[in-house]
């Protein structure tokens, strides 16, 4: 069990990071009168948790490569974590409210980064 928590430490505080935004009455949270601002917010949120979870899940990093399977994981990942948070807000953080564009855009989010994974991966030199 340690290994694997230390082996997915970045993707573990990024998921709870994602909880607590999610889970805060929007009182909480800083007024943008932006349209659509919140789906931007979504999209970036869970592109970061994939391109972390395939990250820690890239055995080929160092040589600034990837197979396929990581990204699948990541964005699979990164999905289903996405529709559990919009069920929470549904069902137990009921100061905030569930949307389906919420989740289509952590769709798209997290499948933007499992997509653009491998330039990630050249630009920054296998750190990512």
């Amino acid at each position: 069990m340690k290994p694997f928590v230390l082996k997915h430490k970045n993707s573990m505080m990024w998921a709870l990071v994602i909880l607590i935004l999610c889970g805060m009455p929007p009182s909480g949270l800083p007024s943008i009168r932006i349209p659509g601002f919140d789906k931007l917010v979504h999209a970036g949120l869970f592109g970061v948790l994939a391109l972390l979870i395939v990250s820690e899940q890239n055995v080929l990093r160092s040589r600034l490569s990837v197979e396929e399977k990581p990204r699948w994981i990541g964005f699979s990942i990164s999905i289903v974590y996405g529709a559990a948070i919009e069920l929470m807000q549904l069902w137990v953080f009921t100061a905030r409210g569930a949307e389906w564009f919420d989740f289509i855009a952590d769709v798209i989010g997290a499948g933007m980064a499992a997509l653009l994974y491998p330039w990630f991966n050249r630009v920054t030199k296998g750190w990512i």
